[in-house]
């Protein structure tokens, strides 16, 4: 028995969520093949030089999407018969970074609003499912400079506390997934790469998601034994999983660093997920060759300590998006407090 550490800050909780083995009778993100790429299970380290690993892949741009939320304010909806409905008011932001694969120019965050029509920054009142509520908008007649706070108020499908967090959550993934979509169709020849899983239908090929927390084990005791030897640059033999919704997927592991002797044996470990398709045994070897470009691509894009408090899987491009989504969305104090304002006023019910 040993005591490890986990990289990340304190206040990220854990990048290791997973509490036991996942059932392997379950329908649902189940390991359909393992042996998929390979008859047995290895360590996988690409054989091709850097020179070139960096021209044999044709997606000459990567583009990172990635979400981000946060609540103002939680409150209780009342009624004037004393009954009452859970209500949150939040923000939530979307945004995309244009980067050269080959690295040879400056990352762009891309203006998705002008270039795509997809609004980046939205404003939700998440009720739960036993409270109606119409949309409002607060005004400031203080200071035009602060524009006006619109929100939409959305019904959660639950009645406890914690749906209309559930709620910002799966409004925030649906934006996502709209950009995501309409990234593929505005860069064809780009890699999207979205930060978490890759959720939703009509995703193409060039979209993949990058998990970084493990919050279950589908693999074996020697399965994952395998991946807790990976090196930098290393990654696990591809497989294939049944994800929500009976969609098969590739996915795979990647160690971004090589951990230190005090961290626990999965860090700096992602897990890499592609569209497998009606038929996987078709599109094998164009995954392996996605799979070892990024063993070389990825590392690149990682985090240090001193750079960011979940690294290394939290890549520097995402880092800076989600810089430029806090500055979108607004200072969370004022905006607090606007809202009380708001509120407190004697026509307001």
């Amino acid at each position: 028995m040993r005591l490890r550490l986990d990289p990340w800050a304190a206040e990220y909780n854990t990048a290791f969520h997973a509490e036991s083995q996942t059932d392997p009778t379950s329908l649902e993100n189940r390991i359909d093949n393992a042996n998929i790429e390979f008859e047995e299970w290895q360590i996988v380290s690409p054989q091709e030089t850097e020179a070139v690993l960096d021209t044999s892949h044709p997606l000459s741009e990567m583009i990172f999407i990635d979400g981000s939320r946060r609540i103002e304010a939680r409150g209780l909806l009342e009624t004037d018969e004393g009954e009452s409905a859970f209500a949150a008011l939040g923000t939530y932001a979307i945004g995309a970074v244009k980067c050269c694969s080959f690295q040879g120019k400056a990352a762009e965050i891309i203006d998705i609003e002008t270039e795509l029509g997809i609004k980046s920054v939205n404003r939700i009142c998440a009720i739960s499912a036993d409270g109606m509520y119409d949309d409002f908008e607060i005004n400031q007649v203080n200071n035009s400079q602060l524009g006006s706070l619109k929100y939409e108020v959305k019904v959660a499908k639950t009645t406890d506390s914690e749906s209309v967090m559930i709620e910002l959550q799966t409004v925030m993934l649906k934006q996502e997934e709209a950009l995501a979509k309409a990234l593929q169709e505005a860069f064809p020849d780009a890699l999207i790469v979205r930060d978490g899983p890759r959720r939703g239908s009509g995703l193409s090929h060039n979209v993949i998601g990058y998990v970084k927390t493990v919050h279950e084990l589908r693999l074996n005791p020697m399965q994952l034994d395998i991946v807790r030897q990976l090196k930098e640059g290393q990654r696990s033999p591809i497989y294939t999983v049944t994800g929500d919704g009976s969609q098969t997927y590739f996915e795979w592991f990647l160690r971004l660093r090589d951990p230190t002797p005090w961290l626990y044996s999965l860090a700096g470990m992602v897990r890499i997920q592609a569209l497998a398709g009606p038929m996987p045994e078709n599109r094998i070897a164009e995954a392996s060759k996605l799979a070892d470009w990024l063993c070389y691509k990825l590392p690149k894009f990682a985090t240090r300590q001193h750079q960011d408090p979940r690294a290394p899987q939290q890549l520097l491009p995402i880092r800076a998006l989600e810089a430029d989504m806090r500055r979108q969305m607004g200072n969370s104090q004022i905006i607090r407090r606007r809202i009380m304002q708001h509120l407190s006023k004697p026509e307001i019910s």
